[in-house]
């Protein structure tokens, strides 16, 4: 906020939390840590006021603003440690019908003379259309926030920047999703390549269908060389940019390079040529310059569903990537410009959102249109010295990732961790590192990790390498994104391990496997430098698929992603609510449920208390509450850190477990597994809540203030969160 002056949020019951959480995601892939929000001491949650009033998707009031909730809100306002300077109110759906915002104006107006009130309904038309098309109720609070400070002359530039690196623009009349396209293209030639990457991601999301690309953006692209190698890749989610090495190389094995013409496309989702699971769909194309292929262009993206036997496509309790949707080897899906209708016939016949499918599709197919187009200009421009350039990135990444080995003492390095069950036994499945670091390579030893299981934690090669390719990033974080950072690291894994399963295993929940093993290679690498390493994250994302049919008949179905929180490191406090490692993805927002499904989100949160303590505690996980309306639903919940709680570091405490539970209309609290189906009523309410982060440092003088340490030296300078 701005110097000297004090704002009032006021919001609907149940989102205080909504600018502390944001969408989740952060700026900084690789940094070495997340900090605390910068909403916290920019608006600390005794200015956020909670209201209890509810319009739905079609701006029917639900539950009515009565006098009682006005009066309490004038008894939290006296409460504030002093009057504010102006108030901001976003209420949920407000800007479908403002009555009851309008309430609230007219109340503080009599009791509070003089301050001026923002109110989110009234924001420019050309914003509220912006964020209908891009956004939720985070991105219209930061608006209406914006609002207030300029109700007192104050530039919306003193608003905070939103996850870790990124400031809030300083008009909001843009959609976030493309604010990095109004950036002017970069002038050096890795730049060029991850802005060109960045635009195909941006005009992926914006083209998509479904809700889990347009608001949580689970999809990535990347750009290689024609022999496979890694030239550049977006700056958006480790686990699916890391897996898309793997997805080429199975592509160009069936469909060689030099057998490829301009406006070809090739397709695949098989984890055993490349791909992670089955929902991940790959398509690459070819990038003509000077009459011949000079570069690959892949996009990776999380379909809604294909196929299998639950919707969604995520069965907690399959035993066979057969159950699991249809598996589709590498196959030409483009030709000439075209889709093939055969190979397009199958994929919709085989989906129970076929249009959701084919309309995600042809958003990668376009995306990667126009990035060729771009990436083809690029190299002409350069001419005969592009490939020598492109050499040069990769071996200036190699130097710095090698540079960063060697400064590291030569040791083993063994970290061990296990995950909640398979699905369908909660016995818990171990996990086991090894890093054996000799000057400036390492080879990371994954030989001692559990058999394959029988339900669907496995991970394929390819989700296994996104884990791999993340921790070597984090190695050399400001060296360029391509194949040199991975090129001196040697994985060794087992044959028939869950982390090279064999067919026909189940890998559906192969996320909670990669994000313990991320988790896990940078708990054995902090063992070398034990004094500058954050603790543990809680490593969890939870993948939540809701479907069901309302009570006409009519079918729907969504998929979200739900983050938990980083570790305290020995110069700060962990992140809350916050998307770390191989994770990425952003949030769905209330709004946009509850405008595609019969539910009421009645919370998001964070899950109090539960980062671990210490000197720096670790950050709180996510609390999110989900009332059924109407017509009957299944749940599908893919958890984790039921039972393995993330451990501290320093003497820090663990952080607290997750857990989740349906709470039945009848009373009874039903109990959910880490992993599961669960079918649900009208009036029965699904809570879910993350885990923390493991705690840093034994609280007390004896481990030194934070005021001791300088943060300038560490990797996580550039860490805060939103």
């Amino acid at each position: 906020m701005a110097a000297g002056k004090h704002f009032a949020l006021i919001c609907t019951h149940g989102f205080a939390d909504v600018l502390t959480l944001g969408r989740q995601h952060r700026a900084d892939l690789y940094g070495a840590h997340v900090g605390p929000s910068p909403w916290l001491t920019r608006l600390p949650p005794p200015w956020r006021i909670e209201v209890r009033e509810r319009v739905d998707a079609n701006g029917i009031a639900v539950e009515h603003l009565t006098q009682a909730a006005l009066d309490q809100l004038l008894r939290d306002l006296a409460a504030l440690p002093q009057r504010p300077d102006a108030v901001a109110v976003c209420l949920l759906f407000a800007h479908r019908n403002p009555v009851h915002e309008l309430a609230i104006h007219a109340c503080i107006s009599a009791r509070l003379a003089g301050v001026p009130v923002a109110l989110s309904h009234q924001l420019p038309a050309t914003t509220l259309a912006a964020l209908h098309d891009a956004g939720g109720e985070f991105e219209r609070t930061v608006a209406t926030m914006q609002a207030a400070h300029r109700l007192l002359g104050t530039a919306s530039a003193n608003a905070p920047p939103q996850r870790n690196a990124k400031a809030l623009p300083a008009s909001v009349d843009a959609p976030p999703a493309a604010l990095d396209a109004q950036l002017a293209p970069p002038a050096a030639l890795d730049a060029q390549l991850e802005h060109i990457a960045n635009d195909i991601e941006a005009h992926m999301i914006a083209s998509a269908v479904s809700s889990v690309v347009r608001e949580a953006r689970d999809c990535a692209c990347a750009l290689f060389l024609p022999d496979g190698r890694l030239l550049a890749q977006a700056s958006s989610l480790p686990l699916l940019l890391g897996s898309l090495s793997h997805a080429v190389a199975g592509i160009t094995a069936l469909h060689p390079v030099d057998t490829m013409a301009d406006g070809d496309s090739y397709l695949t989702n098989d984890p055993w040529s490349g791909g992670t699971h089955l929902p991940d769909m790959v398509l690459l194309r070819p990038v003509f310059a000077h009459g011949r292929v000079s570069a690959l262009a892949a996009a990776i993206l999380h379909h809604q569903d294909v196929g299998g036997i639950t919707a969604g496509s995520v069965p907690t309790d399959a035993t066979s990537v057969l159950q699991e949707g249809l598996r589709l080897p590498p196959v030409q899906m483009y030709r000439a410009g075209l889709p093939d209708p055969a190979w397009l016939a199958l994929l919709r016949a085989n989906s129970r959102m076929p249009d959701n499918l084919s309309g995600d599709l042809a958003a990668q197919w376009s995306a990667l249109t126009q990035g060729a187009a771009a990436l083809t200009h690029l190299i002409e421009v350069h001419g005969p010295s592009f490939e020598s350039a492109a050499e040069g990135l990769i071996a200036a990444s190699e130097v710095a990732t090698r540079a960063a080995l060697a400064a590291a003492p030569d040791g083993d390095y063994a970290f061990s961790d296990a995950l909640d069950g398979d699905g369908l036994t909660s016995d818990a499945v171990p996990l086991e590192v090894c890093l054996r670091k000799r000057g400036g390579a390492l080879t990371i030893d994954l030989t001692r990790c559990a058999a394959q299981t029988r339900g669907p934690v496995n991970a394929s090669p390819a989700a296994v390498w996104a884990a791999v390719s993340y921790f070597a990033r984090t190695l050399a974080p400001h060296a360029a994104s391509n194949h040199g950072g991975t090129a001196p690291v040697t994985l060794i894994t087992a044959p028939a391990t869950i982390v090279n399963p064999a067919y026909p295993a189940a890998v559906n929940a192969r996320t909670n496997l990669v994000k313990l093993l991320a988790n896990a290679l940078l708990g054995a690498w902090a063992l070398a430098n034990p004094a500058r390493s954050p603790a543990p994250n809680a490593g969890v994302a939870v993948v939540l698929a809701l479907s069901g049919a309302r009570a006409n008949g009519s079918p729907w179905m969504f998929t979200e992603i739900i983050a938990s929180a980083a570790g305290g490191a020995p110069w700060q406090a962990g992140g809350s609510g916050v998307s770390t490692d191989v994770g990425n993805a952003r949030n769905t927002p209330a709004e946009s449920i509850e405008a595609q499904a019969p539910i009421r989100v009645e919370r998001i949160g964070l899950h109090q208390g539960s980062g671990g303590a210490g000197v720096h505690r670790g950050g709180d996980g996510i609390c999110r509450s989900y009332l059924l309306l109407e017509g009957e639903g299944v749940i599908s919940y893919r958890g984790e850190r039921h039972h393995q709680a993330a451990r501290g570091a320093a003497g820090g405490a663990a952080g607290a477990p997750g857990r989740a539970r349906i709470e039945r209309a009848s009373g009874e609290i039903e109990l959910l597994t880490a992993k599961c189906r669960a079918h649900w009523r009208p009036g029965d309410r699904l809570v879910i809540e993350t885990a923390g982060g493991g705690g840093w440092g034994v609280p007390g003088p004896a481990v030194g203030a934070e005021s001791t340490l300088d943060p300038s030296v560490s990797p996580s300078s550039r860490g805060a969160s939103a």
